[in-house]
């Protein structure tokens, strides 16, 4: 049973990386054809919840879509820093505004597990359409899009970095350029080890900002994550940006937990 398992795992992976390359190899519309029909009848897709098989792209089946209650929160800017001051502290923000869409609680934290750990692009997309319906509602206006990047050896196990994924779907909503803007330059303990000081030690001097940030001055920036917990890696990654010449930083999160309700 557990060879069985660990096989199935593993043939997961490799399909998921023959995917990856079909797309990236998409360029006549013999390969993209090719491409759906891997997608659909070779690797289908199935949802998270029921394992039944599914074409609707985005991770849960319509039944179980219109079963699970996905409670909409938008959290906004103003709620969550007087929350987070409250919880640890009085702290300098560079963040101008924020949307929080969701609690970190069920269903939301399945499908965030899914999305990152059974590589299920599907749900970042899916969450991207939230993140539209949310930043419609806050009507700010932002001239670029990035995102949280991930560290390497988490990129190269999951595939994709699941920010990315959600800003580019984001990015095309709204036909506004997604910029590659930030890096990990010093991977150091994974945060969720960490506790919640801990978090924003761990996180100064972690990232980098990596091209000519020339067209970025005095322009208005969304960065766009999956989870917030203490605010350590958003603060630190908008404040990088507004040294370098941004004017504005806004922030649209998926789900935003409390750390100690955190389990992934």
């Amino acid at each position: 049973m557990i060879v069985a398992v660990y096989g199935k795992k593993v043939f997961q992976k490799q399909a998921y990386r023959i995917q990856l390359y079909i797309v990236t190899m998409a360029n006549s519309k013999f390969i993209t054809l090719l491409h759906y029909i891997l997608l659909d009848v070779i690797f289908p897709s199935f949802c998270v919840y029921c394992g039944k098989l599914i074409s609707n792209g985005d991770g849960v089946c319509n039944n179980c879509k219109s079963i699970i209650n996905l409670n909409i929160k938008n959290y906004s800017g103003e709620y969550v820093f007087s929350l987070e001051e409250e919880i640890h502290g009085k702290r300098k923000w560079f963040l101008d505004d924020g949307v929080w869409l969701f609690k970190y609680e069920e269903p939301v934290t399945q499908l965030v597990y899914a999305m990152k750990f059974k590589h299920n692009k599907s749900i970042a997309r899916l969450f991207a359409q939230y993140c539209t319906e949310a930043i419609d509602i806050m009507k700010w206006h932002f001239d670029f899009i990035t995102y949280i990047p991930v560290s390497k050896d988490r990129l190269w196990k999951r595939g994709f970095n699941q920010s990315e994924v959600m800003a580019r779907c984001i990015g095309k909503r709204y036909n506004i350029d997604v910029l590659n803007l930030l890096n990990i330059k010093n991977e150091k303990i994974a945060q969720k080890k960490l506790s919640g000081n801990e978090r924003f030690i761990n996180t100064y001097q972690k990232y980098e900002i990596i091209q000519d940030t020339s067209n970025i001055a005095d322009k208005s920036v969304l960065i766009v994550d999956d989870v917030y917990t203490t605010g350590a890696t958003i603060n630190e990654c908008a404040r990088l940006l507004k040294i370098n010449g941004v004017k504005h930083v806004y922030a649209c999160i998926v789900a935003y937990a409390m750390l100690k309700e955190l389990i992934i």
